[in-house]
């Protein structure tokens, strides 16, 4: 995993601690030893691009959503 200082959304930068358990959960359940290479929250939602390409969507409760290529 990679370690997450700052995130950028919504033209402001809040910390990593701010993200869901549930998405790190997801992260090292389902992409273990996967890269991320930025994350954006969104008013809704969170993208969390990993550096093999894949998008991961989770809504605001941090739920996965989808995934996309």
């Amino acid at each position: 995993m990679a370690n997450w200082n700052l995130i950028k959304g919504h033209n402001k930068k809040f910390s990593a601690k701010s993200i869901r358990k549930s998405i790190l959960e997801y992260l090292t359940t389902h992409h273990q030893g996967s890269l991320v290479s930025s994350i954006e929250k969104k008013y809704n939602a969170y993208k969390i691009n990993l550096m093999n390409g894949l998008s991961l969507i989770f809504d605001a409760h941090g739920r996965h959503v989808k995934t996309s290529s």
